[in-house]
């Protein structure tokens, strides 16, 4: 009778070490998937207009940012990082120490902006969009053009020309 007690306690210590055991190994699942790194912002696929714009993440200590799925050539970027991305499509992903998110897109697109100030000896033309503007003057019949860079101005004499700003479009070639 005395082994009989000794079986039964021994086969409930078993059953209690192995409950024991798969709730340890639960918390750990749970706590491994609970904390993986997530790309919150922007959305996979998205076309973003606005040029600056903030990354939201969960749980993660980098952004990785390519023109490419296979990141070749990655921009790292940690929290309070600034980066200003030219029109395109973008490939992202965020790492934690241990893992890594999956691979999400998103699209810059082109924005043209032209501003004129009034100043008290001229005009100010100001890029405010995300790409270098060819701007064309006419006055009187005749046309003369300008570049602008993203961000710049140019200063211009008050008169009654007429300012168009287009995008300024630059051929890639690919050599292989």
């Amino acid at each position: 009778m005395l082994k009989k007690r000794e079986n039964k306690k021994t086969s409930l210590e078993k059953k209690i070490i192995i409950a024991e055991g798969i709730f340890v190994f639960g918390i750990l699942i749970f706590l491994f998937f609970s904390t993986a790194p997530a790309q919150i912002y922007p959305l996979s696929g998205m076309t973003i207009i606005e040029p600056d714009f903030v990354f939201e993440i969960e749980n993660s200590e980098v952004v990785v940012i390519s023109i490419d799925e296979n990141f070749t050539t990655p921009i790292i970027l940690k929290e309070g990082d600034d980066v200003t991305l030219p029109p395109g499509v973008y490939y992202w992903k965020v790492r934690s120490k241990f893992r890594e998110s999956e691979v999400k897109s998103f699209t810059i697109e082109s924005h043209v902006g032209l501003n004129l100030k009034e100043r008290e000896e001229n005009y100010e033309l100001q890029n405010s969009g995300n790409v270098e503007l060819n701007v064309t003057k006419e006055k009187e019949g005749f046309t003369t053009s300008m570049t602008i860079d993203v961000g710049k101005s140019e200063e211009v004499e008050k008169d009654n020309s007429s300012y168009e700003g287009r995008q300024v479009w630059t051929e890639i070639f690919y050599l292989s």
